[in-house]
């Protein structure tokens, strides 16, 4: 996102822009026939964004505005701080604070389903892979059994099997997002992901709207979308029905047509500081880090918040064990020798599955952060060291390497 500056914003503008949004409000309630005792849910997620849809919901409607925040148990210590503290700026309640919490009770139903599905022998369906026939993770008797055991030596970790490693971590950790890498087997992916759904969507419609709905509450969401963020958003419609319950529940997008800079323009113009971390280089502020966050990000988290790189290793190294394809996939050669007896065709020196030329992996782990540049399945340290490179990957990257982390740092012009 290009740094740009709120000074180009002036009051007159912020006083102008809100008055639009009550208006336009205003009308969207006459037009959906919402009526005048509605409940106002702000989604809070101490970011830029809601902090400023917060302030103007404050602003016009006063004490009706609850703001809500789903804490995901990846967030930045300084976010929760500020999230917990911001009512002190805004002169409004406090934000509730939301937590999906995983029981002991959902950890057993996926120990049961382990158990079934790990001690029988799977095809794979699709991908390179398809068609080959993956082992059984439940016994140390059988070829890949004893070849697995090199892996848990490699690991560090003393299991005879690998369901008997998986078994060992899945129970709740204290941590939902850790829980729920770990009954999902894999961290979030961009087609799958779980932490939004789980963590944040799903979590604040059982503790707060869905309540408010069985009392026979209308609740209209505010939240903090903008159309300059993705073109997906763009295409967002400012006010509309919620199709979980398009009687009662609503979301409106106040500042959905603004820029960032109206967005701190508007900070300035009521006094209210930002979350600190947009003056340490952050360009979003949330999950710390994002699974899917890009480069820069990654390279800004492990100079300045080196604490949050070894907390994700750490988190690395028991999905993995929850993981049957990096148990598969840790088991042998580059070649993969093991697989051609479990199905592969050879056709000269060229390893073919049912006519189809695999992409041969070798995994040793769940990676927090996915596939990065050209790596299979990563691990945080080496995402971190890819980060430090410029483009292509190749060449350390000396602005990088330099970073400064003790003065301030905007990529919004914030900086005095």
């Amino acid at each position: 996102m290009s740094n740009e500056s709120a000074a180009i914003i002036v009051p007159t503008d912020i006083s102008l822009m809100v008055r639009e949004i009550k208006a336009a409000y205003t009308r969207y309630l006459r037009e959906f026939r919402v009526p005048d005792d509605h409940i106002i849910l702000v989604n809070f997620s101490a970011g830029k964004d809601s902090t400023t849809t917060a302030t103007i919901a404050h602003h016009i409607f006063g004490d009706r505005v609850r703001s809500v925040m789903a804490d995901t148990d990846n967030e930045h210590d300084l976010t929760i701080d500020f999230a917990r503290n911001i009512h002190l700026q805004i002169g409004s309640n406090p934000v509730e604070v939301v937590k999906r919490i995983y029981t002991e009770a959902e950890f057993s139903k996926r120990r049961e389903r382990v158990i079934a599905g790990w001690k029988t022998k799977q095809t794979i369906r699709l991908g390179a892979y398809r068609g080959v026939v993956m082992p059984s993770l439940d016994r140390s008797d059988t070829k890949f059994g004893q070849a697995w055991l090199k892996t848990a030596e490699r690991w560090g970790i003393e299991f005879e099997t690998a369901l008997d490693a998986a078994l060992s971590v899945l129970h709740p950790s204290g941590n939902s997002f850790l829980d729920a890498a770990l009954l999902h087997g894999q961290f979030p992916q961009l087609r799958n992901r779980f932490c939004t759904d789980e963590l944040k969507i799903q979590i604040v419609y059982d503790a707060v709207i869905k309540p408010l709905i069985d009392d026979g509450e209308v609740v209209v969401q505010w939240s903090g979308v903008r159309a300059q963020e993705s073109t997906k958003r763009a295409a967002y419609k400012r006010f509309d029905k919620d199709n979980r319950d398009p009687d009662f529940l609503y979301n409106f997008l106040p500042i959905h047509q603004w820029t960032a800079a109206d967005v701190f323009a508007l900070h300035k113009y009521f006094g209210i500081k930002p979350n600190p971390l947009y003056l340490q280089g952050a360009d979003r502020v949330g999950c710390m880090n994002c699974v899917l966050c890009n480069k820069q990000e990654i390279a800004e988290t492990a100079a300045r918040w080196p604490e949050y790189q070894e907390r994700h290793k750490e988190w690395e190294q028991k999905v993995r064990l929850a993981s049957r394809w990096v148990h598969w996939m840790s088991v042998g050669t580059f070649d993969q020798a093991w697989m051609r007896a479990m199905g592969v065709k050879r056709l000269g020196n060229e390893k073919q599955i049912y006519g189809l030329e695999p992409d041969i992996q070798h995994i040793e782990w769940s990676g927090f952060y996915g596939p990065r540049g050209g790596m299979g399945s990563p691990n945080v340290d080496e995402v971190v060291e890819w980060a430090k490179t410029g483009r292509g990957g190749k060449v350390y990257d000396l602005v990088k390497a330099s970073l400064d982390t003790e003065v301030c740092s905007s990529r919004y012009g914030l900086c005095e």
